[in-house]
């Protein structure tokens, strides 16, 4: 059975994933934590994995994880946010109604998608509220990847040297997604299952180091890292912390960047 990650930083006492989680499946989920929030954790949670340092950022923390339960453990893992909320897309006629997801149905999300993993998906994730799940439904395949993201570990582990899990920071789960769709290997995306996140800029979390600049520089960096699959655009954001100030989006053809994959050569792409 596929395990959870969770990993978390100065929100022990606020662990919305866990506490979303049936408690059926708990003994599949683990905490990932840095050094000085570990004895905290230990009461909170039983299943501990402490990452390799303190104040790491989140690159080095899902870097710390895959190689743990991708090289080392070589099993199916899901790593999620911790402020993630399950829902379900349910059809009604030609449209589709968000329902909070059942027991039940959280059970045959995690058995289907260990389904897709065993059979040889390599990764994919749950799509989010912020995207209107119709024409997506139940899955769709080559998209983008945010707030969880799940592993095939045996087919991961063969592959995951050729990574580069610390570049770009603040667009970490952009930059490893169009790295593995470039290297052939295609994702599925839920959205018969999707997750809704808190507020983006809550205490706690990538929120304690990432500012407009940061964001911004993320940015830049995965431009200059797939120029020919990204595109950047400019915003004034209108509230929030960032109310003013001018926020770089980024607008990513996934589908592309896979189907170069199956392309031999360079005259074949362009025709």
């Amino acid at each position: 059975m596929i395990d959870i990650v969770i990993p978390t930083f100065k929100r022990l006492n606020s662990q919305i994933t866990l506490s979303n989680i049936p408690k059926d499946f708990l003994d599949n989920v683990t905490l990932a934590v840095q050094p000085q929030e570990e004895l905290q954790a230990k009461k909170i949670h039983h299943k501990i994995f402490v990452v390799s340092g303190d104040n790491i950022g989140f690159a080095n923390t899902i870097k710390d994880i895959t190689y743990e339960f991708g090289v080392n453990r070589k099993c199916n893992f899901w790593i999620m946010d911790d402020d993630l909320s399950f829902l379900q897309n349910v059809p009604i006629g030609d449209k589709l109604k968000k329902e909070s997801l059942t027991e039940k149905s959280f059970f045959d999300m995690i058995t289907e998608t260990d389904k897709w993993l065993s059979e040889g998906l390599v990764h994919g994730a749950i799509g989010t509220t912020w995207n209107n799940p119709l024409g997506k439904y139940p899955y769709i395949e080559n998209s983008r990847i945010m707030t969880n993201k799940f592993y095939n570990g045996v087919k991961l582990s063969q592959v995951w040297n050729e990574i580069d899990w610390t570049g770009c920071c603040g667009a970490e789960d952009f930059y490893v997604n169009l790295q593995l769709l470039t290297k052939g290997m295609s994702n599925k995306v839920w959205y018969k299952y999707v997750v809704a996140p808190s507020d983006t800029n809550t205490e706690g979390g990538c929120s304690e180091y990432r500012d407009i600049e940061y964001h911004n520089k993320s940015m830049r960096d995965l431009h200059s890292k797939f120029p020919q699959y990204v595109t950047l655009k400019e915003k004034k954001q209108k509230s929030g912390p960032w109310k003013d100030m001018t926020k770089l989006s980024a607008t990513i053809s996934w589908k592309k960047a896979y189907q170069s994959s199956q392309i031999n050569t360079l005259e074949e792409f362009f025709s």
